[in-house]
């Protein structure tokens, strides 16, 4: 009986655009969409694009290619009702940061499987009118289904349907992986906005997306109703959290923070420039705190700045104890070098991604996965990412174990046993296909194995290495679309010694008080000094000292 009435619904939908457009010459589509498993209909991102003009089409009426959704939009966005079309967001081509998208993609697509135009979520069947001519169909659901790409030809007063299934090469949340996403920014004030965005992490099949509240030092953006489990939203395994990205200050090679899991905002103008307050602040409440734009703003601001230091506020605070993870996907980018740094310096770090939608183009696009086990919870999800046991990707899904231990966990070893190294990229070619799949320890690859044959859709390593110190080490792998995905390690302690890598310890050391002194000299030139407020440097001065302290230490 159900499967009648989805197909008489399907049916007149079809029926009444087909009716309207045959008066005019225009064609319509009608599409359902359900998940080839279950035979369910879901939510699902989709573009219908002209292959004569090249631009996107929206639902219900598509005879004109209607406005992307600017990043500006989400600021105060237009109001949705549930089974409307969700933002149409570019996925491809332009960018300008302010209205569009994030300069950092540099024209790249969001997905690197993704070559469309734009996306927009739909939610349940939907007909379009269209003129005649032909047109590509294009829907996708996040990194775990196949994506379907057609080529139709619409003709005048046809109708025209299509039921797209969906089908799963691989279900994460099965043994216990559930993805995230960081670092997403949309006002959270009303019922719609929490509608709007758990449609969207459903049509993406992102599982736990954290919605950011923007801060710098004049105001407030993306304002949340509620923090902690009041500011939970979860349907089935989707849910919402709220946290925040404040402070982020006008210094921008200083870096932006990150907070995830937080009970309330932390916040204070008056020290707005020593990040410590916010890190601290937050682990009280039982929160996490990391930096976003790892992936990319080291690189980014050396370009505009040569011979600056960039990102240096984590050359102060991670030593210090204050951070949890880096944000080292983001925008298509992988960064490493500041995450290897601290991991060689024998810190642990959680690996994490985010899209900075709205800066980024549609949630999940890179996302965190973290093993919270079979049932989703946001405490376990919070828990395990705490831990460690994540790895980022935005297409191959990658497993490590050293000696059965899972990233984020500790093996204690004694010296010179066998230390047995298991890891595994794989995904079809229309997600990303891997080409390298790589064991790193203390940053140096120690195996690797290439994809000869194009078809190949999955690379194994195995093998075995004699512990003669201590070190981390991780699993990350490239595909052939530009896709990547990379581990958070496992942490091997020999003899009760830590992971820090001593042979690279006093170059990191060097590294980082040459980072730290130049933060001093600029706190010498006026304009610089001049954005911090009333004893601030002072006190900065003195958090720099106490970093010092810790890496001449460590240089010795």
């Amino acid at each position: 009986m159900a499967t009648l009435l989805r197909l008489s619904i399907l049916a007149a939908l079809a029926w009444a655009a087909w009716f309207v457009a045959a008066q005019t010459g225009d064609g319509s589509l009608a599409v359902e969409i359900v998940d080839s498993g279950s035979g369910l209909r879901v939510p699902a991102m989709v573009c219908i694009t002209s292959l004569e003009d090249r631009k996107w089409r929206v639902p219900p009426d598509g005879r004109a290619s209607p406005p992307y959704t600017t990043s500006r939009d989400f600021y105060d966005p237009a109001p949705w009702k549930p089974g409307e079309p969700g933002p149409v967001r570019l996925t491809n081509g332009e960018y300008n940061n302010n209205d569009i998208r994030s300069y950092v993609y540099e024209g790249s697509s969001a997905y690197p499987f993704w070559q469309e135009p734009a996306a927009y979520f739909v939610s349940q069947p939907f007909s379009i009118r269209l003129p005649a001519g032909r047109w590509r169909l294009a829907v996708a659901r996040g990194l775990e289904y196949r994506p379907v790409f057609e080529e139709l030809d619409i003709r005048a007063g046809q109708q025209v349907t299509r039921k797209v299934r969906l089908a799963r090469w691989v279900d994460m949340g099965r043994s216990g992986w559930y993805s995230g996403d960081d670092h997403v920014h949309y006002p959270r004030t009303k019922p719609e906005h929490n509608q709007l965005l758990l449609t969207w992490a459903q049509a993406e099949d992102v599982h736990v997306v954290n919605v950011l509240r923007m801060g710098d030092l004049k105001a407030t953006y993306f304002e949340q109703a509620a923090y902690g489990p009041p500011g939970r939203f979860q349907h089935g395994d989707y849910l919402l959290a709220a946290g925040q990205e404040d402070p982020r200050t006008g210094i921008g090679e200083q870096g932006h923070t990150i907070a995830l899991n937080i009970t309330s905002p932390v916040r204070d103008t008056s020290q707005y420039h020593l990040y410590d307050f916010m890190f601290d602040g937050v682990h009280q409440q039982g929160g996490l705190t990391g930096y976003a734009h790892k992936s990319w703003a080291l690189e980014d601001q050396r370009r505009r700045r040569p011979g600056g230091r960039a990102t240096w506020d984590s050359t102060i605070n991670v030593v210090r104890g204050r951070i949890d993870f880096f944000e080292v996907m983001q925008f298509r980018r992988l960064g490493l070098e500041d995450y290897y740094d601290f991991l060689n310096l024998g810190f642990r770090l959680t690996a994490s991604a985010g899209s900075d939608v709205p800066w980024g183009n549609t949630m999940g696009e890179v996302r965190v996965y973290v093993h919270a086990g079979r049932e989703l919870s946001a405490d376990a999800w919070f828990s395990a990412f705490k831990h460690g046991r994540t790895f980022v990707t935005n297409g191959p899904m990658i497993e490590l174990t050293v000696n059965g231990r899972m990233p984020g966990d500790s093996l204690k070893v004694r010296r010179n046993d066998d230390v047995r190294i298991q890891a595994r990229a794989w995904a079809p070619p229309e997600i990303g296909a891997p080409q390298r799949l790589e064991a790193v320890a203390q940053g140096r690859v120690i195996r690797s194995v290439e994809a000869a044959d194009v078809s190949r859709d999955e690379l194994k390593l195995e093998f075995s290495v004699r512990a003669s110190s201590g070190q981390w080490i991780a699993a990350r792998a490239t595909s052939r679309n530009g896709a990547a995905a990379h581990t958070s390690p496992v942490y091997v302690l020999v003899d009760g010694e830590t992971f820090q890598d001593r042979e690279e310890t006093r170059r990191l050391a060097q590294k980082r008080l040459e980072i730290l002194e130049y933060v001093k000299d600029r706190l010498q030139d006026p304009a610089f000094a001049a954005e911090y407020g009333p004893g601030e440097a002072a006190r900065l001065r003195e958090r720099i000292e106490e970093a010092r302290a810790w890496y001449e230490k460590a240089a010795r």
